[in-house]
């Protein structure tokens, strides 16, 4: 980036922040962020989901309108409360409100909290105010965080800049047809303020079904298989919505992860039955050689309301390929791909075979409603060894979509009594690994269950096995052996007045390998207390004991706005954080926390340029939002 562009973008981040406007407060976002997020995730110490949420939140589709298969592509809806849905709009022509719909259609509150962040309501949507910069919204998100320890890094002067990290966001919203942004960080340790930048523009239906991208984006296309983007739901608790990718299509990407994302432009223009994408990116800054990029296009069709077939094709330059007693070449990856859906009645039935030089990657995928309340999810996948995709991210044990066959089945059964969740994942790897230099395989079963016992009160249990096959030293030799890993999660929510809410956990681990047992227990206590409607505070307290890495507990942290932390505890120790999140006036949003590990057997943490010489590790961030 040039030196003017820099002083450009460093004015326009000043100069927002002295504007004075209007926007809606941040408070329902963040509480339907955490709830979703805390089910959606499992064991992912770094992702962007966070982003994807939000992306969500700021394009909602308009509920009366939408087809079946639309409502599907929202996250964690499901064949069954689609149907619901539709069937109410057919008995009472319209829906008025989203309360009636819980009530009339008997949809669980968390279904309805997803449908209130990423829908509306036409009727809604015409009572906001008439002014003429009503359609008009611009924000600002600038935040600050600093380890206050001092890294081994910073000692040696390894790490050449300073340990604050920085990060800067501005989006501009004009009627929902004008869309622009730009992102800056500054990792901990970088010299450069610029040291990761991006930014797009959108325009979308000023020309009916048309829609122009430029800058930094992403493609979500089909389930994965051949291209996505870094925004990827894994195994959940929720046995039948998390195998099931939603694709968007193109969208601005607005995240601050340097990886898995497109640079340059698309295009795309649908209707009601036909749509088309095609799109470019500039890979390595290299704009005079376009073998270095990649290109490529999608379409689609749509011969009834719930069937739908799409296509794909791009190419990408995968570097130069040196080989002995020959000259270096080019690394030309050609992939086509084919997915379909069909959402019929009480069956959502969607799958992708994705075509890479002489291999097929697949996955098929039946969602079933039985007895109204009853949900079945089946799925099989075959990813070859010999397949390969920069941009895939398809479902499965690991992210590499391939060297993997799965069998995945999974029921959720919704009773008067509460909630059963039960999923059955089984999978090998018929080739080495990076990992085991032989053909392993493993499976995974969880069993989850919730309810409300008495009113205000949230009852929540699961059970989680997995056996899979690893490679251990034993005494001098490697071998393969079978790692058996048990969890027992317990959990009570407890909305006090509505004020107050507290939140207790304890979850057990039990790791069994050969001529090796390892425990693992963690226990938390939550708090959640609201002094004024401006005004909320967060507090949290852990207790954790493990007897290694190898038996370290995850848990999901509250954090400042666009910030998810999902880190693993291990050895023994106490960790705590308490966050402030403050609403001084409607338009600006401030958030703040600090957070403390300690673990007192230690004497330092970490390893090589971030180890800590003590048994101290604690954080503060600091961010506002501001909108107009």
């Amino acid at each position: 980036m040039n030196s003017r562009a820099k002083i450009f973008l460093i004015f326009i981040l000043s100069f927002t922040q002295i504007i004075l406007g209007q926007s809606d407060s941040l408070k329902n976002t963040e509480n339907i962020l955490d709830s979703i997020l805390n089910d959606a995730t499992i064991e992912a110490e770094n992702s962007q989901l966070y982003d994807l949420i939000e992306q969500y939140i700021e394009n909602p589709i308009e509920l009366n309108n939408s087809s079946k298969s639309e409502i599907m592509k929202l996250p964690f809806l499901d064949i069954e409360s689609a149907n619901r849905i539709i069937e109410y709009r057919k008995k009472f022509g319209r829906i008025f409100s989203y309360s009636e719909l819980e009530l009339g259609s008997n949809i669980s509150e968390h279904t309805i909290k997803i449908l209130e962040a990423f829908t509306y309501l036409t009727e809604a949507k015409q009572k906001e105010s008439t002014s003429s910069f009503s359609n008009y919204n611009f924000k600002l998100r600038s935040r600050i965080s600093n380890n206050i320890q001092k890294l081994e890094g910073y000692k040696s002067g390894y790490y050449k800049g300073s340990p604050v990290k920085l990060y800067n966001r501005i989006k501009l919203d004009a009627n929902s047809k004008v869309q622009a942004g730009v992102v800056i960080e500054k990792d901990a340790g970088e010299k450069s303020y610029f040291d990761f930048y991006s930014f797009y523009f959108q325009v979308k239906t000023i020309i009916n079904g048309l829609q122009i991208l430029g800058g930094y984006y992403t493609i979500e296309f089909g389930q994965g298989l051949a291209m996505w983007s870094p925004y990827s739901f894994a195994k959940s608790s929720d046995a039948t919505n998390s195998i099931i990718k939603r694709a968007r299509g193109i969208s601005p990407y607005a995240s601050a992860g340097e990886f898995l994302f497109l640079k340059g432009g698309a295009i795309n223009y649908s209707n009601n039955y036909f749509e088309l994408t095609s799109f470019y990116s500039i890979e390595n800054d290299d704009y005079f050689n376009s073998s270095k990029n990649t290109f490529g296009f999608t379409a689609s069709v749509s011969p009834t309301e719930n069937i739908k077939i799409s296509a794909l094709y791009f190419q990408r330059n995968g570097g130069i390929i040196y080989k002995q007693f020959s000259e270096p070449y080019d690394s030309i990856e050609k992939h086509l791909s084919f997915t379909y859906e069909l959402a019929y009645n009480n069956i959502f039935i969607t799958g992708e075979f994705s075509i890479y030089n002489n291999s097929v990657a697949s996955i098929n995928t039946l969602q079933l409603s039985l007895l109204r309340n009853f949900l079945i999810v089946a799925s099989i996948r075959n990813y070859p060894n010999n397949y390969k995709s920069y941009y895939a991210q398809g479902f499965g044990e690991t992210k590499r979509t391939n060297n993997e066959f799965g069998i995945y089945l999974g029921f959720k059964w919704r009773t008067n009594f509460g909630i059963f969740n039960f999923y059955l994942d089984q999978f090998k790897f018929p080739n080495s690994t990076s990992s085991i230099a032989l053909p392993s395989s493993g499976n995974e079963l969880s069993i989850s269950y919730e309810v409300s016992p008495i009113p205000k009160t949230n009852l929540y249990f699961r059970y989680f096995t997995e056996n899979k096959e690893v490679l251990k030293l034993i005494v001098t030799d490697s071998k393969i052996t079978n790692r058996k890993t048990d969890k027992l999660r317990a959990e009570l929510i407890y909305k006090v007045t509505k004020s107050l809410k507290l939140k207790s956990r304890i979850e057990l681990l039990y790791l069994d390998e050969i001529k090796s047992n390892e425990k693992g227990l963690l226990i938390f206590q939550d708090v959640k207390y609201s002094l004024a409607k401006t005004l909320s505070v967060y507090g949290r307290i852990i207790f954790f004991q493990t007897d290694s890495f190898a038996s370290r507990i995850y848990e999901f942290e509250n954090d400042i706005i666009g910030v998810m932390k999902n880190q693993p505890l291990w050895g023994t120790g106490v960790k705590w954080y308490l966050l402030l999140r403050y609403t001084p006036l409607k338009n600006l949003y401030v958030s703040a926390k600090y957070s403390e590990l300690y673990k007192p057997n230690e004497t330092f943490l970490g390893s090589g340029n971030n180890l800590i010489n003590g048994n101290l590790n604690n954080q503060i961030s600091l961010q506002i939002d501001y909108s107009f």
